[in-house]
């Protein structure tokens, strides 16, 4: 593969981001099964930036593939072309960074069963439905308030 470094260079950061990404999503959990507001207010704040930073570095990934002639390539496809130690380092990458993502949809989807009990009680119960932290039973935010807040109802 030509300029392979630049490639492998860039694979590394993005599967270091994803590394950064897992232990964000389990400090989420752990702040949603807190129930301290406090914590859950700044790890949904510092989660926010995060979704943006993946966004960023998928676009580059993107721009990268098809810069080096791999734009209709998977990564899985990408190692399996290689051969000799290229092969060996990018199959050693490819593992790692296919495991933080996984584990990082897997905490996610865990937040995410936590949020909808959570909602599901609040449907149970009477609350103030004016109060813009308070979900509604399809688990959203209404529009008319505060619509930006509702970051829970997107996937990462």
């Amino acid at each position: 593969m030509k300029n392979y470094e630049e490639f492998y260079d860039f694979m590394d950061r993005y599967t270091e981001f994803y590394d950064e990404v897992l232990e964000k999503e389990k400090e989420k959990l752990e702040a949603l099964s807190s129930d301290d507001l406090a914590q859950i207010n700044r790890i949904l704040a510092e989660y926010q930036v995060l979704v943006k930073k993946t966004e960023q570095y998928e676009k580059k990934r993107m721009e990268l593939f098809k810069e080096l002639g791999l734009e209709n390539m998977t990564f899985r496809a990408i190692v399996e072309s290689e051969s000799g130690d290229c092969r060996e380092e990018l199959e050693d990458l490819f593992y790692r960074f296919r495991e933080a993502v996984v584990k990082t949809k897997e905490y996610n989807n865990k937040s995410l069963e936590i949020v909808r009990e959570n909602v599901k009680t609040l449907g149970n119960i009477n609350y103030d439905e004016g109060d813009p932290a308070c979900y509604d039973k399809r688990g959203t935010v209404p529009e008319r308030q505060f619509s930006s807040m509702n970051l829970l109802d997107k996937k990462a």
